[in-house]
């Protein structure tokens, strides 16, 4: 049985060019194995029971340097790496999606994830659950994806119950998981804001190569692993985006995070 745990970045075009909506994969082994890594970060960063453990560096306690924080994830992605944790994450950029509510955008990327994530639960002849930060809007759309599955644009319905045998909510706080989830997602929204020309490129080179093994990827014809697969879902797909400077921004961003792989 399979755990994915999902939540949300970039909620605003303020914040960054695209919406992103993704989060960690694990299977039962690993649960025990992450817990017990962000049980050790917190501890060598000096973090006491009760206090968030988050990417958000305002996050962070009093009693916690910005050193010891930025250390503290640096080595959690690295830990979630050697573990074989995988990361799904979904993104659509804010200037094709602006006409759209919040409501819609969210709910369409967790059917993105949802399709994704039960195929790499196929592709693995295993089930899971899939669990997303609370949101007290979504609870209709979550038992739809239950009862009905995935509403194509034909009318028809794939369904995931199959192998998704339970859609729900968690709470940052509830968990070591949710830490790891909210920790790689946001050292994701940094790397693909820096590929827009918001942040710094010498951190998102230190954090994306650990990132990148999380990604279900894909291989390129010369062995590298590139951004692409099930892992990393561009949305909607480029036969659908008609205007070129939006397609541009979709490749600029591919090709932003696959530059961080290499060192530099």
């Amino acid at each position: 049985m399979y755990t994915f745990l999902v939540d949300e970045t970039n909620k605003d075009a303020s914040q960054g060019e695209f919406f992103i909506v993704g989060g960690l994969v694990f299977d039962e082994a690993q649960i025990a194995l992450v817990h017990s890594a962000v049980a050790k970060q917190r501890r060598i960063a000096g973090y006491r029971h009760g206090q968030s453990f988050k990417f958000d560096t305002n996050s962070r306690p009093a009693s916690v340097s910005i050193e010891q924080h930025r250390t503290a994830k640096r080595d959690l992605i690295a830990d979630l790496k050697d573990i074989g944790v995988r990361m799904i994450v979904s993104l659509v950029l804010h200037d094709l999606c602006r006409d759209q509510s919040y409501d819609t955008r969210m709910e369409w990327a967790l059917n993105t994830l949802a399709g994704s994530y039960r195929k790499l639960l196929v592709d693995e002849r295993q089930t899971g659950i899939m669990l997303m930060d609370r949101d007290n809007d979504r609870y209709d759309h979550l038992e739809y994806l239950h009862q009905h599955g995935l509403k194509m644009h034909t009318g028809s319905h794939v369904r995931v119950d199959d192998r998704i045998r339970l859609f729900g909510m968690t709470s940052d706080n509830a968990s070591h998981l949710s830490s790891a989830a909210d920790i790689s997602l946001g050292a994701f929204r940094y790397c693909a804001n820096t590929a827009g020309g918001n942040g710094r490129e010498p951190v998102a080179r230190e954090m994306f190569p650990n990132l990148a093994q999380l990604l279900w990827t894909k291989k390129h014809p010369t062995g590298e692993m590139r951004a692409g697969g099930f892992g990393y879902l561009p949305r909607p797909k480029r036969e659908h985006i008609s205007v070129s400077w939006m397609l541009d921004r979709y490749d600029n961003l591919a090709a932003g995070l696959n530059s961080y792989v290499i060192p530099g």
